[in-house]
């Protein structure tokens, strides 16, 4: 019995988030973001406030970055951005994620 608590724990442990930060934005949340409709306060009430915000010429583009770092050294980790880009009235023109994910960078 007590081999098994243990393979449980191991387990647990293993499979576990370490760190985590950002704004995780779900395809699910994206979603109801819509292109051509969805102005910059309703993106705000929908994903919340972006970690990171930028002018590019006259339009503005929000990031939301999120990084999520396992226990596991062989991999599971996520390090993500969901952009949003606005025109000058504050009208969703874009939206996409970009996505890595990899071995542990806490050992290399």
């Amino acid at each position: 019995m007590l081999k098994f608590i243990s393979s449980v724990a191991i387990a647990l442990l293993l499979s576990a988030c370490a760190y985590k930060t950002g704004v995780e934005v779900t395809q699910e949340t994206l979603n109801k973001v819509q292109v051509h409709k969805t102005t910059k306060s309703q993106v705000e009430s929908i994903v919340g406030y972006p970690t990171k915000k930028q002018t590019l010429g006259k339009n503005e583009i929000w990031y939301y970055d999120f990084t999520s770092i396992s226990h596991n050294p062989f991999g599971g980790n996520i390090d993500e951005a969901t952009v949003i880009e606005f025109n000058t009235k504050g009208v969703v023109t874009k939206k996409y994620k970009t996505k890595s994910a990899g071995g542990n960078p806490l050992l290399k």
